[in-house]
């Protein structure tokens, strides 16, 4: 439901990038361009990447996503004055922390750990002018994701005569997956210096990226655990595109 809302107003966002007058005189048109982005990750409960809780035989374990970090190249290509194509390749870093509670430790024991990805974005552009140099935009599609290995970590806390050892092992859930993108956001324009956008994007998986497994060993006696990870994740967008002039049609021959 959370998703749809979000969805929706993609929708109108399109629709208004139509209909809007300035549309016709967007500058894009047979221009293929590089850029560069760096879009930090923002956990939100809201959009279904917040806290999870799990409780068995005195040990309280909370999996809480932490603050990530997308970054790469990205190719667009203006094919119209109003509609341009994306894609790219980025790395994706997912950072997550474990917090074991137990009576018998004096605190909570914390262990981290990273997921990376690598994506491959594949969406549609509808820009509207603004200003001279300022445009706006949205855009969606989809997202290849591809999980190149597991990830296991480990840790231990010793109190007196007793021996807590704590691992954890994040299996992905296939090498390949596929995600809906949504993206909107502002670009200002150079006439020699690049192109310079903010905005933000939403990044939905159509299923669970991977199952984390976590063991608690007190003295040698193991209590097992395990979460689904969702791959959903908000990201504010830093973008910077290079300058390129418009390519020029060769007259028929």
């Amino acid at each position: 439901m959370k998703f749809c809302h979000f969805h929706i107003v993609l929708n109108i966002c399109l629709v208004s990038a139509l209909l809007s007058p300035g549309s016709a005189f967007l500058a894009q048109e047979n221009v293929t361009t590089l850029g560069v982005q760096l879009k930090p990750m923002i956990p939100s409960k809201f959009f279904g990447n917040g806290t999870k809780s799990l409780e068995e035989e005195n040990y309280t374990v909370d999996l809480t996503p932490r603050m990530g970090l997308n970054f790469g190249m990205v190719v667009r290509r203006g094919f119209t004055k109003t509609w341009s194509f994306e894609t790219g390749i980025c790395m994706v870093q997912r950072n997550f922390s474990l917090d074991f509670n137990h009576p018998e430790l004096k605190e909570p024991k914390k262990l981290n750990f990273r997921y990376v990805c690598y994506e491959i974005p594949l969406q549609g552009i509808v820009f509207v002018k603004l200003g001279d140099q300022l445009y706006m935009n949205a855009s969606g599609g989809f997202s290849l994701d591809m999980y190149p290995s597991n990830v296991t970590s480990s840790d231990f806390e010793k109190i007196d005569t007793l021996n807590f050892d704590f691992s954890q092992k994040t299996w992905r859930n296939g090498w390949l997956q596929f995600a809906l993108l949504a993206n909107y956001g502002f670009e200002w324009r150079s006439k020699e210096s690049g192109y310079f956008y903010l905005g933000i994007s939403y990044h939905r998986p159509f299923k669970e990226i991977g199952l984390t497994q976590m063991v608690v060993e007190r003295n040698t006696d193991p209590t097992r655990m395990s979460f689904l990870l969702s791959g959903n994740y908000l990201t504010a967008d830093f973008r910077y595109f290079f300058h390129e002039k418009p390519e020029r049609k060769k007259p028929n021959s």
